[in-house]
């Protein structure tokens, strides 16, 4: 028997409280998937977050007009194809032209004959949808990317690339909201490197119950690092902690922060076991961290030759080689050859600076921002970001 289709998303956003609460709540009872904004720019960060189906919005917005937001959400690859509906109190026709002219679908006069139209409307889109983009609707409704960070061997540096590639992305779209899981078990690695001195941690989610996680307490529990940018869900702090942990709660705190969140970064370590594997077949990127010595780049090969056997395809694999230890070893084509997968990045020694910045829980951005390895990994971050988006698409 095949899947119901996930519900239509909807976001409403309207200056006027009493209007934006009855919109919503119109939906709502029609079974829509709805949140709703007073103000232009908590309505775009929730657009490019969420990515709705329909954006419904009133053009005279307080903080920005509705010609500018149409442009920013038609100008944005997440939203770009979102139906975009204005709904204005203003029976002014002068901005009509304009906001169709910029990519908006319909333009509406608020009148209690409108209801029927959006009604009609938003029927008439949710059939299309479904007739004509069922896997991408199932694949939004997963909630914000999941990029999981894993590696064949210890010594990689896998916690250090993602906690810095994470802090990379937060400086160059510090419009995404990101939250970092260390599941590195069964002690967390990437709390030591950012300097991480909170409580909440793996092992107190798992604590939760599931109805407790929900965006509201988890943007609480953890705000973004100051240095950093992202939030921690920190590992386990000693070992004894670890056999505490319910393992069987992990997908649903990974869903958890799906929900809360734009992107998801997972550190794995050289964690493959039956724990982490459903998280790694969900993922919409799997960054495999190398090195450049035979044994971790055969141990490599052999990691996904796995992945390969519980159907993992090449697209959804992003080899990142980081020469953590030096210039030795065997070359970047040589390692392609032996893994079976293309080395999209390669991250150059940095000396003694690596564990300088890691001792000093600074990112590499922020201890050597002109270094070949700091640039390097900025790229990276906007090319991790992009791969998992075109996965989801």
């Amino acid at each position: 028997m095949p899947e119901n289709p996930p519900p239509l998303s909807i976001l409403v956003i309207d200056p006027d409280p009493r209007s934006c609460q009855f919109l919503g709540n119109l939906f709502k009872n029609k079974g829509y998937i709805t949140e709703t904004a007073l103000s232009g720019k908590e309505g775009y960060i929730l657009a490019l977050r969420d990515r709705p189906d329909v954006v419904i919005f009133d053009p005279a917005l307080p903080d920005m007009t509705g010609l500018e937001l149409t442009r920013k959400l038609r100008g944005d690859r997440r939203t770009a194809g979102v139906l975009l509906i204005a709904l204005s109190a203003s029976t002014d026709s002068e901005p009509f032209g304009a906001l169709l002219a910029a990519g908006c679908n319909e333009y509406l006069v608020k009148s209690p004959e409108t209801v029927d139209r959006l009604m009609t409307l938003l029927q008439e889109t949710d059939k299309l949808m479904n007739e004509t983009q069922p896997t991408r609707r199932a694949k939004m409704s997963q909630g914000g990317v999941l990029v999981v960070f894993l590696s064949a061997k210890g010594g990689t540096g896998t916690s250090s690339m993602c906690a810095n590639i994470a802090h990379a992305l937060g400086e160059t779209h510090p419009e995404r909201e990101l939250a970092v899981l260390d599941l590195v078990l069964p002690l967390g690695s990437i709390g030591p490197i950012v300097g991480y001195q909170g409580e909440f941690n793996l092992l107190e989610a798992a604590r939760k119950a599931p109805e407790e996680l929900n965006p509201d307490f988890l943007r609480r529990i953890a705000p973004p690092l100051a240095t950093w940018g992202f939030r921690l869900l920190a590992g386990m702090s000693d070992p004894e902690a670890s056999n505490a942990l319910d393992a069987g709660r992990i997908p649903g705190i990974i869903q958890a922060y799906r929900r809360a969140f734009d992107v998801v970064f997972v550190d794995l370590g050289r964690a493959l076991s039956r724990i982490s594997l459903p998280i790694i077949q969900q993922a919409d990127l799997i960054v495999m961290v190398t090195a450049s010595d035979l044994a971790t780049v055969t141990l490599t090969q052999t990691v996904w030759h796995y992945l390969q056997s519980k159907g993992i395809s090449a697209n959804h694999m992003y080899v990142l080689l980081n020469r953590a230890v030096g210039l030795e070893g065997v070359s970047k084509s040589d390692a392609e050859q032996i893994i079976g997968l293309p080395i999209q990045a390669t991250i150059p020694y940095m000396g003694a600076n690596f564990s300088l910045a890691n001792n000093q829980h600074l990112p590499i951005l922020r201890k050597i921002p002109t270094d070949t390895a700091a640039l390097m990994i900025a790229q990276v971050s906007r090319q991790i970001l992009e791969t998992a988006y075109q996965n989801r698409t």
